[in-house]
């Protein structure tokens, strides 16, 4: 899907990586990253650059994307004839490997996240960057990083308070917006049985 993507030009950028603590437990940062019903309401710039309606997820075996199309106008990957996205704007790229690293495609890179459990309510987030265009640096989906994941962050910690709560009752999954979270809960329950 982006094989043509010169990957042998992207650079480390040591100064845009870095690790965040998160204050709850690694599966529900990667719930949080799997479902999309949060990002209108949590993520005002973020939801400025996409076109929300019409953000997709697509399942594979022990993988999924999160096809982010852009706003009109808005910054978003100039795709080649061969890309099977080609006539779309597409802003990002978020894929998700089981059971805990994020690979995020923007037009001006990657960030590689990776999720590691250090306690049961303590989880490290080392954010790997790679920059293929600088001058796409802050625009569009991937333009504010660091405040996409503190926002996300403030989200985990209070959905682990939640879930320690007596009254926390789990839900159903939403067909549209927890397609991923789903496909991650089969994964990781077929995992445990093993």
């Amino acid at each position: 899907r982006l094989a043509w993507l010169p990957l042998n030009e992207f650079r480390h950028d040591p100064n845009r990586s870095r690790d965040y603590l998160v204050k709850g437990h690694w599966a529900l940062y990667v719930d949080n990253y799997l479902e999309g019903f949060h990002i209108p309401f949590i993520h005002a710039a973020l939801t400025q650059a996409i076109d929300y309606d019409n953000y997709s997820y697509e399942l594979y075996d022990h993988l999924n994307l999160q096809l982010a199309p852009a706003k009109p106008g808005d910054d978003h990957f100039d795709l080649q004839k061969d890309s099977p996205d080609y006539g779309r704007d597409i802003a990002a790229y978020y894929y998700w490997a089981f059971p805990n690293t994020m690979f995020n495609f923007y037009p001006w890179g990657l960030s590689v996240n990776v999720v590691r459990p250090l306690a049961p309510d303590l989880t490290r987030v080392s954010f790997i960057c790679y920059v293929w265009n600088e001058a796409r640096l802050g625009q569009g989906a991937g333009g504010a990083l660091d405040r996409v994941e503190r926002e996300d962050e403030v989200v985990v910690e209070l959905v682990q308070k939640g879930v320690q709560s007596r009254f926390y009752d789990r839900g159903r999954y939403s067909p549209l917006r927890e397609i991923g979270t789903h496909h991650f809960h089969r994964l990781l329950a077929a995992s445990l049985k093993r």
